[in-house]
This record gives structure tokens, sequence and C-alpha cells, in this order.
């Protein structure tokens, strides 16, 4: 069962999702139709459902994407997001099975301006800390820098596999702007901002490279990661079981502590209210940012009398 979330308009999330069992699925190629389909698939779901997009990063077994959602439909975005994505993905590579894990995307909730510069400094770095290459900029698929975040502009063409050039659904050209967070903007401003990003890139660069200094292992590098079949797998250990965090304020005790404290209280009124929906009760309230019981079931919401 999917873990309840707190789904509210204006909340700034760090998502990702995993391919199945780990393939090289998304890994970019010389042609780099791949990342031509991510950017258009990402830049529709974004205009369709009103999310502003921050940055995003395609690696080879999984996406990174920061984004805003203004309405709060997190999860009709997610949903056809990773659709089209996985159903284009499969044209492309005549993949047979499935494309992404079945288990629920990766999504916790940014509280402060400096939990959103940690996710973007993690997802710009994220190719260096996986090994692929030496400096972030050197990342041969898609991927977001730090002078990106609130500059960038992609204007990407339909893709040539699944999407019906006859079908008035799909644009010839989807426009996708990198944002920056109002949070970061209100606080440091646009210039002052991208140097704190580009810092912390930095630093977690720094220390990526001291890690393979450590261990002997080297850099694969792009040449040769385009030179990688998508039949391929994943080899590096990881930890069953690992955390999937709610939420991050990075330091900002406060803040988790009151997210801490909501999200027990929304818990207890979700359990309390799903009760008595069970029991045929259907004026109960469900607490305010629940999803599939408002959205699927029609159920009413707000705050507890």
């Amino acid at each position: 069962m999917t873990r309840r979330r707190i789904i509210e308009a204006g909340t700034t999330w760090a998502l990702s999702r995993r391919t199945t069992r780990r393939y090289f699925l998304l890994n970019p190629d010389q042609s780099r139709e791949l990342e031509q389909c991510y950017w258009y698939c990402l830049g529709f779901a974004a205009q369709r459902f009103g999310v502003v997009v921050h940055a995003g990063c395609l690696m080879s077994t999984h996406s990174h994407e920061v984004v805003t959602d203004v309405r709060g439909v997190l999860p009709r975005f997610l949903q056809e997001f990773h659709r089209l994505l996985a159903l284009t993905t499969k044209a492309l590579r005549g993949w047979p099975g499935e494309v992404f894990d079945k288990r629920s995307t990766g999504q916790h909730a940014l509280l402060t301006p400096e939990a959103t510069i940690e996710a973007l400094g993690y997802l710009i770095s994220n190719p260096v800390e996986a090994g692929a290459v030496r400096y972030a900029k050197d990342w041969p698929g898609a991927h977001t820098l730090p002078r990106d975040v609130g500059a960038r502009i992609v204007n990407v063409k339909r893709p040539s596999h699944y999407f019906d050039p006859d079908n008035p659904e799909w644009p010839d050209v989807v426009e996708l702007r990198f944002e920056m967070p109002s949070a970061l903007e209100l606080d440091y401003g646009m210039e002052l901002a991208q140097q704190r990003i580009a810092r912390r890139v930095k630093e977690r660069e720094h220390c990526a490279w001291k890690e393979s200094k450590r261990t002997g292992v080297a850099f694969v590098g792009a040449r040769r990661v385009l030179r990688q079949a998508h039949t391929k797998r994943a080899r590096s250990y990881e930890a069953f079981g690992s955390l999937n965090p709610q939420f991050a304020a990075v330091g900002h005790r406060g803040a988790a502590a009151e997210a801490v404290r909501r999200l027990h209280a929304f818990n207890a009124q979700y359990d309390k209210a799903l009760a008595a929906w069970s029991a045929g009760k259907r004026t109960v309230r469900f607490p305010t940012g629940t999803w599939w019981m408002r959205v699927c079931h029609g159920a009413r919401c707000g705050p507890a009398p």
C-alpha cells in the first residue's frame, strides 16, 4: 500500500523514480533521443498540471526532479509523467517489460530554503557521486547545472517514438522552463541562490573525488557511459529497506519538529476518519491534505471539528 503523504498546493518536492531491477534503460545514447523523450514528457506533464520545474536529471537507472506543486495535484502529475516516459522508453528501446520499479516514487517535501539547496545540489552532482563522470557538467544525458536554475528554457520537439504526430494531443514543441524556487529567490535573490547551489555542488563533487581516491575506483567517463547497453544492470551494493523520508529541513529543528507533529496529527485523524468511513459514515471529514480518499472516493476533507 502506498504510504500516505500530505498533498497541498505550493509544496516543493524532491522526486526520484527507479527502473525495474536497476536496468540501464534510461542510459543516454549518442542520438540523445532519450534526453529528448525525458524533457518532452516532463515538460508536457508539468504544463498539463501546472507544476513548476526547478531541475531535472536523468541517470541510467533512475531520474531526479525538484518541482513545486502549485495546484496540489502531485500524484496526477507523477502518474502522467512516468506513464509517458515509460511508454516512450519502451518504444525507443523495444523493451517488452515494465520500465519502472513498482514501488512508489521517492518523494519528500522540502521545508526550508536550505533543504531546497541541498536537494538541488544532490540532483546536480548525482552523476559524479554515482561514479559516472568527474564533473557534473560532463554528464552526457539530460541534466541541470546551477546556472540553469531560474534561467534555462528548453524547447523540445515531439519525439519520433510513441507520440503520434497526427494526434493533436501531442504538441510539436513543448517549452520547459527551469524556474528558481520562490523560497530561494525571496531569501537570496537569483544570482546568490545560483552561487549557493553551485557551492554545494562543488562540495559534493570534492567528496566524490576523495571517495574515488580512497577506494581506487575510477570514474567511468562520458564516452564509456554512452557505450553502455540498456540491458546492463547496476551492480553496486544497496541496502534493502533504506530510508525513504517524507520531508527534509536540513538542520532546522523547529521546522522538522513541526512537520513531525503535523504528520502524527494527520495520521491520527486519518485513521479515525477511515474507521468511520469503513463503518458506512460518509459524512466524516478526512484531514486537510488527503489525496486518495478525496479524489478517488469523494470523501470530504477539512480540519478536525
